[in-house]
């Protein structure tokens, strides 16, 4: 009797816990993951960026951010010539670094955010060159938002 009254009662209390905690139909690996370092008011209405990764691999730093539409209809959304006006700045050495290009000089990034729904967010991420390792913090700008600055450099 107590063993299945175990077998009851643990379950719910868990569901109790922790499902209003949890948001829904997203798996904890990723509500983790999708920490907000820093977010910024974009020039669209009702939608913000939020920088979620900035991490330096192998000479590569890899940018990702949150595209949030907080409004009640769908949003267009576009980083307005992101090819040639995103860039990250490393204040302490006064350095510029744009977005990395591959062998057929296409830049490496995800492209526009483009149609998100009401209440909705789109992921965009982009590649550079990787200040130098002693270099801690850096300011991120893309265009059509304001600039993410002294965001610090996740090393792995």
């Amino acid at each position: 009797m107590k063993r299945t009254l175990f077998f009851f009662v643990f379950p719910v209390f868990v569901m109790t816990i922790l499902m209003p905690v949890l948001p829904v139909g997203v798996p904890l690996t990723h509500a983790q993951s999708g920490t907000v370092i820093d977010s910024q008011e974009t020039e669209f209405p009702e939608v913000v960026a939020e920088l979620i990764q900035a991490k330096r691999k192998k000479g590569v730093l890899t940018v990702k951010v949150r595209v949030r539409n907080n409004s009640a209809k769908s949003a267009r959304v576009f980083w307005r010539d992101v090819k040639k006006n995103a860039y990250l700045m490393d204040e302490a050495n006064q350095k510029k670094y744009f977005l990395l290009k591959d062998a057929e000089g296409e830049y490496i990034c995800s492209g526009d955010p483009d149609n998100i729904p009401a209440n909705g967010t789109k992921i965009s991420w982009f590649k550079f060159p990787a200040p130098p390792d002693e270099v801690k913090e850096i300011t991120i700008v893309l265009p059509g938002c304001f600039p993410f600055e002294d965001v610090p450099i996740e090393d792995k």
